[in-house]
């Protein structure tokens, strides 16, 4: 099973200034269909918490009470989601060098606060994970699950000027090569210049396409649909007994769709006729905040 950070699925969560897709990091969707696995995707902490006009943050300014309980939080109620869904073995990509997701280098600046100022972007690199990715880790242990961590290189994700790192392939080809390892995938089956019409540097699509896990599985095609019209992914898990830190994760995700909403992001959501008690508490969570009424639902 893939644990995916959110943002490869859904750029839209990303901060202004630093997502090299519209919609989604398209080689490694490809990769997840051509393969056909199995994954979950973690709510956006970020957008969550401080929203989609948040600046550019470096881990120190994450690494908070309220921040770090949140990611435990979290963490657990997905552990919980892979036990009842009998996973054993996790796969968890992560963001490189974001300060919630990077696992081998994180942004990372002590002097980071106060008034805004221009930072060198190229010195705040350190060594590390960042915060969601070293609690997400230890719950994992905890709860005894089989795990190996990997993070996408910076020049999959971010626009050139922030690529330049240590520990992190230095070219889009070398980076495809080696996530398509990490997965199991020959990556010389991919038309890597077919990607040059869907890299636009921080035009962010601005949509949404929300929908249970089991429309991936049973109607993958409608969701293969809007994700070809440029709509990034917000994929609910299955559960069904639900424990705290589970609607906790409906709560998180009900919270980030909230302040996309705020941006004037359209959101659809994708009401499929089977899904489990957390993608009813999803919406009835939206329903509470009154945002049922801003977003499109389909079913078929």
């Amino acid at each position: 099973m893939l644990l995916l950070c959110h943002c490869v699925l859904n750029v839209n969560s990303r901060a202004p200034g630093i997502a090299r897709w519209s919609n989604i990091i398209k080689p490694v969707w490809d990769i997840i269909r051509a393969r056909n696995l199995q994954f979950i995707q973690l709510p956006c902490l970020e957008a969550a918490y401080l929203g989609l006009r948040r600046w550019w943050f470096v881990k120190e300014q994450y690494r908070n009470a309220l921040f770090k309980d949140l990611c435990q939080t979290i963490g657990v109620g997905i552990c919980e989601i892979l036990k009842k869904n009998n996973v054993k073995k996790v796969k968890l990509i992560g963001l490189g060098i974001s300060p919630t997701c990077g696992y081998r280098e994180t942004q990372s600046d002590p002097s980071w606060g106060g008034k805004p100022r221009e930072v060198n972007l190229k010195n705040n690199i350190t060594e590390g994970p960042g915060i969601l990715i070293e609690i997400l880790s230890k719950i994992l242990k905890d709860y005894g699950f089989i795990y190996e961590v990997y993070d996408l290189p910076p020049c999959m994700i971010y626009p050139d000027e922030r690529a330049g790192v240590k520990k992190y392939p230095r070219n889009f080809e070398e980076s495809i090569e080696e996530v398509s390892e990490f997965l199991g995938f020959d990556y010389r089956s991919l038309e890597l210049s077919e990607y040059d019409k869907f890299i636009n540097y921080d035009i962010r699509s601005g949509r949404i396409f929300i929908c249970p896990h089991e429309a991936l599985v049973e109607q993958h095609k409608v969701v293969d649909r809007y994700i070809e019209d440029g709509y990034g992914l917000i994929s609910i898990p299955r559960s069904n007994t639900l424990t705290f830190e589970e609607k906790e994760v409906a709560r998180i995700f009900a919270l980030q769709v909230e302040n996309h909403l705020d941006v004037g992001h359209q959101v659809i959501l994708y009401r499929y006729e089977k899904y489990s008690a957390l993608f009813d508490t999803l919406v009835e969570f939206l329903k509470d905040r009154n945002l049922l009424e801003k977003i499109s639902i389909i079913s078929f």
